[in-house]
């Protein structure tokens, strides 16, 4: 098979669910399923399991003994990169660019399940991600000057690996009949690349599928720039390429981006309410909440047909909603 020659290392029993999402799509006038990659029974779930299980098999196959994994302090990465590390043994330490909290503060969300973990947390500062890196690289330095063999997660070609496996099965469980249509349009957030690239690169081998990124970081001249990269790396890496052209098989929005990363629109957190309220199913604001809020205006404003098949492909991290709590005071009930 595709995958069979990568380093990988199973984190995850078997495939997420393909459900459908009946009284929201009823609502909103399209077939509508999710993709529940937040309903994993490690570390509670989400996407970078998914790429975990090549980084890891990675660092595995070159004798790693310690994992260096970096991220703001609600960082769903950091979070399940210790999960992962905790199941295999991997010693890990997790590195956030934000200032360390004063002495007896309480944690919430992925900060408070990390300290559970009993992972080493160290913080270099309110600096950018590539200031975070060095840091990072330091360490990694550090380690080695004591006879460690470290890891550093973050390779996006290894990463992206994780996703064209999860496109496969996507089409696999859509082939079953989960939607009474056939499945044509994938909702995922657009933002630092391995995970959608790897799905485009998926989806692409399949053919037949839209893919709709909504973008929760980057420009789309950025955003291509970084996906162009991944692509290609994976053609050279799996010795394959797709047919399709992934430019022609997806659309960006930036338009739901509102003030930037980490910056929850109205839209968004509306959608999260909307979401709980229909379904039972929730979202935190980062990602996920903006890509439902782009599928949700799409589809009220007729722009998706009625007779196609729409995943909205959740991909985890609802832990971190309750580092956002506040993010929600005064809104509507």
């Amino acid at each position: 098979m595709l995958l069979d020659n990568q380093p990988r290392v199973r984190l995850m029993n078997g495939e997420t669910p393909l459900e459908p999402a009946a009284r929201l799509g009823n609502a909103l006038g399209i077939p509508l399923c999710f993709k529940r990659d937040d309903v994993m029974s490690l570390g509670m779930g989400g996407n970078k399991v998914r790429s975990l299980e090549f980084w890891l098999g990675e660092a595995l196959e070159q004798g790693c003994d310690t994992v260096l994994v970096g991220g703001l302090p609600q960082s769903n990465l950091c979070r399940l990169t210790a999960a992962a590390c905790a199941r295999t043994g991997l010693s890990c330490t997790v590195i956030h660019n934000a200032d360390e909290p004063p002495a007896g503060s309480v944690l919430q969300g992925n900060a408070l399940l990390n300290r559970l973990m009993g992972v080493q947390t160290l913080y270099c500062g309110p600096v950018d991600e590539y200031r975070r890196m060095d840091f990072i690289r330091q360490q990694a330095e550090l380690l080695r000057a004591q006879g460690k063999k470290p890891y550093i997660i973050g390779d996006p070609v290894t990463g992206a690996l994780g996703y064209v496996s999860a496109a496969l099965e996507l089409c696999a469980q859509a082939d079953r009949g989960v939607i009474p249509v056939p499945l044509r349009h994938v909702f995922i957030s657009a933002s630092a690349g391995p995970t959608e690239t790897g799905l485009l690169f998926g989806l692409c081998l399949a053919g037949g599928v839209t893919v709709h990124l909504v973008s929760v970081e980057y420009g789309e001249a950025v955003f291509w720039d970084i996906a162009d990269k991944i692509f290609a790396g994976l053609e050279k890496r799996l010795g394959v390429r797709p047919a399709c052209d992934m430019h022609q098989t997806a659309r960006f929005y930036g338009q739901y981006l509102g003030g930037g990363y980490g910056r929850p629109t109205s839209g968004a957190l509306e959608a999260v309410r909307t979401l709980a309220r229909f379904e039972g199913i929730f979202a935190e604001t980062v990602y996920n909440a903006k890509v439902l809020h782009g599928l949700m205006d799409l589809a009220q404003n007729r722009m998706l047909p009625p007779d196609e098949g729409v995943c909205f492909y959740h991909t985890g991290g609802s832990p971190a909603l309750f580092g956002q709590a506040a993010q929600f005071a005064g809104g509507t009930e």
